[in-house]
């Protein structure tokens, strides 16, 4: 059985072929499975794939994978698309067995430690949610002890359609963050979970707020980890000098992204790329962070680049189900991206070119040394946040959805924010938080906190959108980005 925390890239190759095999056994069942790669689109020469399921030939779900040989790029991109088709199958499952009924009903039929509370799951600031709201809940299973809790079905979706017919008024946007696939009951989970420690550790200090976190000194990252310091040479040998940045070390990770400075004007889009990973391994943090930089290189200019090129690329029935896609977008989404096409690479290289003021030392971004390997040892580093996950099976592949009270995600794209958010942001001069006892016209939208929770912070807490509009301004699409092929840049 591999190693939860073993990355793909680490595994030998006869053990990759299996891997991949037993996904597109499983994958096969529901659909036509196509994948093929895409890293032609770049020249940095890391192997990157697209991979989708097809049902009566219009896509059911897709994914990108990635790696550092075609073997692991393939198994990544079929792990992705299992995440997507078999999370869906699970939340299918699970609302079998949902309870229809308000908060403060199920805490009196379960007890309060069975239920998750959704002021502790960061819902969006303004939320109409209060404890007599009735909702669909679903079992998940508290990860440290197996007991059972039930959870707001719209926090375990990852998808519009998972939630419809539901009851309530949608608490959020349901979101992908938190899935992990695998062979294998404990790799799902830990990645599902590193997933939220990663964008809970790097949602308020990248992409628009990158100034927030420095970059990171690279001198002796040989010692550290040659692979990762020859992939990083062979970029700039290519032309692209990667910046690593620093977001945090906290909860057990280490969690790091990398920009790039890049002058070649020949794929716009590639300019804005990015990669992100939270790790306990500071060098494989590193090294995802740099591959996945690479993969959304060659995936925006697959997505978003010049559509004859990505046809050329692509299976001939992957581009039949575009040519069947009416899917509009988000409306923001795609006037953000549509106003990219209009600047031209020059200005769209300022407009997402990293900060570099203020730099850290590579070792001053350890981790310090877990008790426990693996999960277990994360767990550890999250005592007082509740781990919960929905996790499934389906012949060879395991699935997971996992959440963690207390951790965010989207805060900047749809204001989801709880406590610690709320405490980080007062330190600074954004403006997009204040503590008072009631709303102001800059900022009317209340953020959802217990009763604890608002006498920590001094009082309730209160968000503007208008402030986090401000912000983002024209980087909307590094958060929410069109259909594929929708719009050129």
């Amino acid at each position: 059985m591999p190693d939860p925390q073993q990355d793909p890239a680490e595994e030998p190759s006869g053990a990759l072929a299996d891997a991949a095999d037993a996904y597109e056994a499983v994958l096969g069942r529901h659909g036509e499975v196509v994948t093929f790669d895409i890293s032609s689109l770049d020249h940095l020469g890391v192997p990157v794939t697209s991979s989708s399921l097809l049902v009566d030939g219009r896509f059911a779900a897709q994914g990108n994978g990635y790696g550092l040989t075609p073997d692991a790029a393939r198994v990544s991109g079929l792990g992705e698309l299992a995440e997507g088709v078999l999370a869906a199958d699970r939340v299918r499952t699970l609302r079998t067995r949902a309870r229809r009924e308000a908060y403060a009903d199920l805490v009196r039929r379960e007890g309060a430690d069975r239920v998750a509370h959704p002021a502790t799951l960061c819902l969006p600031a303004g939320s109409p949610w209060e404890p007599g709201t009735v909702l669909d809940w679903v079992p998940l299973t508290r990860v440290r002890t197996g007991e059972e809790v039930w959870a707001p079905l719209d926090l375990v979706a990852s998808d519009p359609a998972d939630v419809e017919g539901a009851a309530g008024p949608g608490l959020v946007t349901p979101v992908t963050n938190g899935l992990g696939a695998g062979l294998d009951e404990g790799r799902p989970v830990l990645h599902g979970l590193l997933e939220v420690l990663q964008r809970h550790t790097n949602g308020l200090r990248f992409r628009a707020l990158d100034a927030r976190s420095p970059e990171i000194d690279v001198t002796g990252l040989a010692d550290l980890d040659a692979e990762v310091a020859a992939l990083a040479a062979r970029f700039a040998a290519e032309g692209v000098e990667p910046v690593f940045k620093h977001a945090a070390t906290a909860y057990g990770v280490c969690s790091t992204y990398v920009m790039g400075v890049d002058g070649d004007d020949a794929v716009p889009v590639r300019l804005t790329a990015g990669g992100e990973a939270a790790d306990p391994s500071v060098a494989r943090s590193l090294l995802k962070a740099l591959l996945e930089h690479a993969n959304s290189r060659a995936r925006k200019a697959f997505c978003f680049g010049d559509r004859e090129a990505a046809r050329a690329v692509a299976d001939p029935r992957y581009w039949a189900a575009v040519e069947r896609s009416t899917s509009p977008g988000e409306p923001r989404a795609v006037a953000a991206m549509r106003a990219w096409h209009e600047l031209g690479a020059d200005r769209l290289r300022a407009l997402t070119a990293p900060d570099r003021s203020r730099s850290v030392a590579l070792a001053s971004t350890a981790v310090p040394d877990a008790r426990r390997p693996g999960l277990p040892g994360v767990l550890d580093a999250l005592d007082g946040h509740d781990v919960l996950a929905a996790t499934g099976r389906d012949g060879d592949a395991w699935v997971a959805k996992v959440l963690a009270t207390g951790l965010e995600v989207e805060t900047m794209s749809y204001g989801r924010i709880g406590e610690l958010g709320v405490a980080d942001l007062l330190t600074t001069d954004l403006g997009l938080v204040r503590v008072g006892d009631g709303p102001t016209e800059g900022h009317p939208a209340r953020v959802v906190l217990t009763a604890d929770a608002e006498e920590r912070l001094g009082g309730p807490a209160w968000f503007s959108y208008a402030a986090a509009e401000r912000v983002v301004g024209p980087l909307y699409p590094l958060y929410r980005e069109p259909p594929r092929h929708l719009v050129e840049v």
